[in-house]
């Protein structure tokens, strides 16, 4: 059974135990299914409960979940908006609009929101999870060792036992601490070739501790990652174990371990004490591993593909380990870029497709192909099974994939005709971001344009390169 199908029949008894216990408790009932990713379930059942009970400050703050994981953010946050002022000591409501705020980059203000939700309700698993993994190492370890209920009670229990482990490994240290000087800077981009699909991509030489490696450089990844032999040979130091996720339909993420390098250096950008993601495999794709573009994060990062050039703008009224956490901005020359919602390292750019409802699709430079979900490409076009087509990641080979027929994606103003896309099933991508993912841009779309990404305040702007 594919995981797709063990899904499906897991959604039919969700839905049927949902359906018998609604009549008691539909909120309830509505969480449970929202926990299970019945996110329709979910949503019916929220909407009952807001029929019936339109002054319950929790009924508008479930609501608002729901509206969170599907990807509505203006939406979930009027619902959110709705609770605390019935109920201002309603922390889940407050809890909700700092999820709200800082996936719209609005980081200060989440930062407080954050802090009111703990202050009136320190003991829930939810906000204290969320509350403490905002902290400093050593206070997040303290906080998550007196009272470990968020990692049980967490989707991901696993991924937040590591990141602990991790902060206590790191032992205070801090991590990622850019040495060079804060200036202007331009990095050559070397073009990769993929054998298999003669598909183009880019990467840069990075130095890790002096051994010199070729990364591909890409925008759905956080960070570096490396293969284990390659970490080996650049002396990674090894800080604490790590499952890393990807494509693929294994069931079981690949195994690996977080590490540290003491220096790394990208053309005259230099890191001390650079975190690194090392996966247990021989091999990362076509080159010697991968580079997020996140790792650039405290500048104004453009893409020129075109020019074979990344350059690094200092973003204004910015200093790395100096300037305050401070809300969005429209820095100059940024006035028409689009905005995009971040989760972690993702920028997830709202979408249409065929005219469709605006969906969230992840700028994701490292992809050799344009992909859409099935959920979206159903409502968009007719689909096929693709059983010529072939892809893999991380976790292993994807087994159902399927073909649309001709597509038009519209997003920051553009259109781009297709003559079809592949479709797989983003279900476990979106349950680990917390939120609908509808897609993925990947580089023969993006390579169309000049990209400015500001990650600090949620910005990225296309360049339509010249004919």
């Amino acid at each position: 059974m594919t995981p797709r199908a063990a899904r499906f029949f897991a959604t039919l008894i969700l839905a049927a135990s949902s359906a018998a216990a609604q009549n008691d408790d539909p909120l309830a009932a509505g969480r449970k299914a929202l926990r299970n990713d019945g996110v329709a379930t979910a949503w019916r059942l929220a909407q009952q409960t807001l029929s019936d009970h339109p002054q319950l400050p929790a009924a508008h703050e479930f609501a608002a979940e729901v509206l969170f994981r599907r990807g509505e953010f203006a939406q979930a946050e009027a619902e959110f908006q709705s609770a605390a002022k019935l109920d201002s000591k309603h922390a889940l409501a407050w809890w909700g609009l700092a999820r709200v705020s800082e996936c719209e980059s609005m980081n200060k203000t989440a930062r407080e929101y954050f802090q009111r939700a703990y202050d009136l309700d320190p003991k829930e698993p939810r906000i204290l999870r969320d509350w403490a993994m905002r902290q400093p190492g050593q206070r997040l370890t303290g906080e998550l060792e007196k009272n470990p209920s968020p990692l049980t009670d967490s989707s991901d229990p696993e991924d937040y036992e590591q990141r602990l482990q991790l902060a206590k490994a790191a032992q205070g240290r801090t991590l990622n601490v850019l040495v060079s000087p804060y200036r202007k800077t331009e990095i050559p981009l070397a073009p990769l070739m993929n054998n298999g699909t003669r598909m183009r991509s880019y990467g840069l030489d990075v130095s890790v501790n002096g051994t010199v490696l070729r990364l591909l450089l890409d925008t759905g990844a956080s960070g570096i990652v490396l293969p284990r032999r390659a970490a080996e040979r650049a002396g990674v130091t090894r800080l604490a174990q790590a499952t890393l996720r990807g494509f693929g339909d294994s069931s079981r993420p690949s195994a690996g371990y977080r590490g540290i390098a003491q220096r790394v250096r990208i053309g005259d950008v230099e890191y001390r004490d650079a975190l690194i993601s090392v996966a247990d495999q021989e091999s990362i794709g076509i080159a010697d591993g991968l580079i997020g573009t996140n790792v650039f994060a405290p500048f104004l990062i453009t893409l020129d593909f075109a020019g074979r050039t990344l350059r690094l703008d200092p973003l204004p009224g910015y200093q790395p380990a100096a300037s305050p956490i401070q809300d969005r901005v429209v820095p100059p020359g940024l006035e028409h870029a689009a905005r995009v919602f971040r989760f972690g390292h993702l920028l997830l750019l709202p979408t249409r497709v065929n005219g469709s409802r605006e969906s969230l699709f992840v700028l994701d430079t490292g992809a050799d192909r344009t992909l859409i979900s099935y959920d979206l490409a159903s409502e968009v076009s007719r689909l096929a099974p693709d059983a010529r087509m072939r892809m893999s990641g991380i976790n292993g080979r994807v087994v159902d994939l399927y073909q649309t027929g001709d597509v038009t994606l519209q997003f920051a103003g553009f259109e781009q005709k297709s003559l079809g896309m592949s479709s797989i099933d983003t279900w476990e991508q979106s349950r680990r971001v917390g939120t609908e993912i509808s897609g993925f841009l990947a580089l023969p779309v993006l390579d169309l344009f000049t990209l400015t990404i500001d990650y600090r305040d949620g910005l990225v702007n296309f360049a339509r390169k010249a004919n």
